[in-house]
C-alpha cells in the first residue's frame, strides 16, 4: 500500500478531495473563498498577463471544472458510445445547454450548437466584464476533455459562437484529429 503524504504539493488532481491538513484541529472551521475574489483575480489575469500565460491559466481552469465537477464520471456512460450521447441532445433534448450534436457531412468534425441564452453558464462569468479567455480556454479545454474522454483520442474544440463573445449562443466545432 502506498504512503500517504501530507503534503499538498505532491497531491493529483484526483487526490484533491483528501483531507492534506491533519495537524488542523477539527474545530477550525477556514473561511471559504468569496466568488467575487475568484472573479476580480480572473479579471485581473485577462487584462494583465501576456496571451501564453492565460492560455495556461484558463486552460487549466477549463481542466478543473472538468475533473472537479465530476463530469469526467457522468461522461462515463457515453465512454466510447458518441451516438448514445447524441441521441441524449438530439431526441431526448436531455442537455440544458446543448441543443444540437451533429458530425459534420465529411465526419471529420462534430458540430455542437447551442441553445440561445440570455448568460454564460459560467458562475466566473457572472460579472461586469468578464473576462473572454473563459471562452477562449477555460470552455475550450472543457470541451476538449469531454469529447477526448468520450471519443478515447485528442481532439481539437474551436469555439465558433459564444455569449461572452458576442453571440446568442455558445456553439463549438469539435475537430477529431
Amino acid at each position: 500500500m502506498a504512503e500517504e503524504t501530507t503534503d499538498p504539493l505532491l497531491f493529483s488532481l484526483k487526490d484533491r478531495t483528501k483531507e492534506w491538513a491533519p495537524k488542523m484541529k477539527k474545530s477550525h472551521v477556514p473561511i471559504e473563498m468569496n466568488q467575487e475574489q475568484v472573479k476580480n483575480i480572473l479579471k485581473f489575469i485577462e487584462n494583465s498577463q501576456p496571451e501564453a500565460v492565460k492560455a495556461r491559466i484558463f486552460s487549466q481552469l477549463g481542466q478543473e471544472c472538468f475533473t472537479c465537477r465530476k463530469v469526467d464520471t457522468w461522461m462515463g456512460q457515453y465512454e466510447g458510445n458518441i451516438q448514445a450521447l447524441m441521441d441524449w441532445v438530439n431526441i431526448e433534448q436531455g442537455s440544458k445547454y446543448w441543443e444540437r450534436l451533429e458530425f459534420s457531412q465529411d465526419h471529420s468534425a462534430i458540430n455542437l450548437t447551442g441553445k440561445k441564452v440570455e448568460g454564460c453558464a459560467c458562475a466566473f462569468a457572472d460579472c461586469s466584464q468578464p473576462p473572454q479567455s473563459l471562452c477562449y480556454y477555460c470552455c475550450k479545454r472543457f470541451q476538449e476533455e469531454i469529447f477526448g474522454r468520450l471519443l478515447g483520442r485528442q481532439v481539437l474544440v474551436e469555439i465558433t459562437e459564444a455569449f461572452l463573445l458576442g453571440g446568442e449562443r455558445c456553439s463549438t466545432r469539435i475537430h477529431l484529429t
